[in-house]
């Protein structure tokens, strides 16, 4: 599974990124029951690609995300890409969770502006390894382009 928590925020619809754009910056009353409403949806998957993770904030609570999530829905491995360090603004990050654990992880900066990474997990043989990819791309198609091609030759 493949998920953009977005830190917690519980955006439903577009004018939700206008209005609750305070969410950013300070946590909200309901983010930690966002983040345990997520790990229940988690549970039911071996392997979780995360997006938009923070790792220890203002936003957040100062609570790493990705250490809750992975506690509360049972998962013994995890990984956290932290791809902006804004100190006690925002630590912003791609996460990675597993019920098995994998031979190799490689962290990659992505073209384009700082801030958007991807996670290589390679599990099995490593002759003939699975391999998986979170990523979290720019929303600027150009860019999003450049990196595909990036990932594509990677991999």
């Amino acid at each position: 599974m493949s998920f953009n928590i977005q830190a917690g925020i519980g955006s439903q619809k577009f004018g939700d990124y206008i209005t609750g754009s305070w969410k950013h910056l300070v946590a909200h009353p309901r983010s930690v029951e966002t983040i345990e409403q997520i790990a229940e949806v988690l549970s039911h998957f071996d392997v979780v690609g995360l997006q938009e993770v923070d790792g220890g904030s203002l936003r957040s609570r100062n609570m790493n995300q990705l250490v809750h999530l992975a506690s509360m829905a049972d998962f013994p491995f995890w990984h956290q890409q932290l791809n902006r360090n804004l100190g006690r603004l925002g630590q912003f990050s791609n996460g990675f969770l597993s019920r098995h654990q994998p031979f190799e992880i490689t962290d990659h900066r992505l073209p384009g502006l700082p801030g958007r990474g991807a996670i290589v997990i390679k599990y099995g043989h490593p002759i003939q390894p699975l391999v998986v990819v979170v990523a979290h791309l720019a929303l600027g198609e150009k860019v999003r382009n450049t990196q595909l091609s990036y990932l594509s030759r990677l991999l």
